[in-house]
C-alpha cells in the first residue's frame, strides 16, 4: 500500500494533469564480494517513477533507499528543491516503499547522497526544463528567455504560471536523462544550506517512523547471544566455538518462547522485547576458550600472513 495521501506509482502514470520523470525498470546492481547488500534479481513490473509533479502542485520524489538517522529524507528534499527552484517544504519524499520507489539496493552508509541521489537529481533537473518548455509553447517564446522561482516559470515581463497551471490537462512520462545539465553548485540557495530535519518531530514525539518500530499481530521478538568472538571474521574457530546450551535456564522465564541454535548462532524468542533481553542475558551457554590471535607486532607481516576472503 503508498503511504497514505500519496498517489500509488500506477495512478501517477495514468493520472491527467501530471509530469513523471521514469526510469524503465532494471536488475538491481549486485553487491561486490565481501560487501553487505541484496542478492535480489526483482525487477518491477512498472516504470520506476523519480520525480512526479501534479497539476495541484504537489511534488513527489522517490528514492529506494530508507532513511536510518541519517537526514536523508532531508537531504534528498532538498537535492529536488534546489533542482526545482522550490523550497524545501514543497517536496514530499517517499522512501522505503518497494512498491513504489525504485529499486536502488540496499541502504548502505553513504551511498545514498554518493549513489542513488544522482538520478533523482537529474530527474528534478529535467523536470524544470519540461516545465519551461511547456511555459515556452503557451507563451510563444524562446525558452531561454525563461526562469523558474518558488514553483512558477517565469517570462521576461515577470508574467507567472504555476508549474500546476502548466500541467492541467496535461500527461507527461519522459524517460530520465542523465545526460541533462544540472544547477552550478555556485547557484544553490537550498543544498548546503541549514535546514530543519524533518524526521526530527517524529522522534521527539516518539512515533513510530522506522522498520524496528513496526508491530503486527502476533510478532515476537528475539535477542541473539553473542560469541566470545566478536571483531573476528576469520579463522579455522569460527562456527565451532559453542560447547553447549542449557535451554532449561530460561525455560522458567516470562513469556520466553524457545532458543534457537544454529552452529555458533544462538539467538532467544520471546513474546515482548524486554523478555527477549532479559533471557538472553540470563541463557547459559558454554564456549570453547579463545585460540590464541596472530601477533599484530608486525603489522606487514601479520597482514601478508592473513587469511583472505576474496580471491
Amino acid at each position: 500500500m503508498p503511504i497514505a495521501g500519496t498517489p500509488a506509482r500506477g495512478e501517477l502514470l495514468a493520472r491527467n494533469g501530471c509530469l513523471n520523470i521514469v526510469r524503465q525498470p532494471n536488475v538491481p546492481v549486485k553487491p561486490a564480494p565481501g560487501q553487505p547488500g541484496s542478492g535480489s534479481s526483482y525487477v518491477q513490473d512498472t516504470p520506476e517513477i523519480f520525480v512526479s509533479i501534479l497539476d495541484d502542485d504537489r511534488i513527489f520524489a522517490f528514492n529506494g533507499h530508507v532513511d536510518l538517522g541519517t537526514g536523508i529524507r532531508t537531504s534528498l528534499g532538498q537535492i529536488v528543491a534546489e533542482e526545482l527552484d522550490v523550497s524545501a517544504a514543497r517536496v514530499r519524499m517517499i522512501l522505503g516503499d518497494s512498491a513504489e520507489v525504485p529499486n536502488q539496493g540496499p541502504t548502505i552508509a553513504s551511498a545514498t547522497i554518493q549513489i542513488s541521489a544522482v538520478p533523482l537529481r537529474f530527474a528534478a533537473a529535467q523536470a524544470r526544463l519540461a516545465l519551461i518548455e511547456l511555459a515556452a509553447r503557451v507563451w510563444d517564446l524562446d525558452a531561454a528567455l525563461l526562469r523558474t522561482d518558488d514553483g512558477c516559470v517565469i517570462a521576461p515581463d515577470d508574467t507567472r504560471l504555476t508549474f500546476g497551471a502548466l500541467l492541467r490537462g496535461q500527461c507527461l512520462t519522459l524517460a530520465l536523462d542523465t545526460t541533462i545539465a544540472v544547477k552550478d553548485p555556485s547557484t544553490y540557495r537550498v543544498v548546503g544550506r541549514s535546514s530543519p530535519r524533518v524526521d526530527m518531530p517524529a522522534k521527539a514525539t516518539g512515533a513510530p517512523t522506522f522498520v524496528h518500530d513496526m508491530r503486527v499481530p502476533g510478532m515476537l521478538h528475539g535477542r541473539v547471544v553473542r560469541p566470545p568472538y566478536a571483531g573476528h571474521d576469520c579463522g579455522e574457530f569460527i562456527g565451532k566455538m559453542l560447547v553447549d546450551v542449557d535451554r532449561a535456564s530460561v525455560q522458567t522465564l516470562p513469556g520466553v518462547r524457545g532458543v534457537v541454535v544454529i552452529g555458533d548462532f544462538v539467538g532467544v524468542v520471546a513474546e515482548r522485547e524486554e523478555q527477549a533481553i532479559r533471557a538472553a542475558r540470563a541463557l547459559q551457554v558454554k564456549w570453547r576458550p579463545m585460540p590464541s590471535l596472530p601477533s599484530l607486532d608486525d603489522p606487514a607481516k601479520a597482514i601478508s600472513q592473513a587469511a583472505t576472503l576474496i580471491d
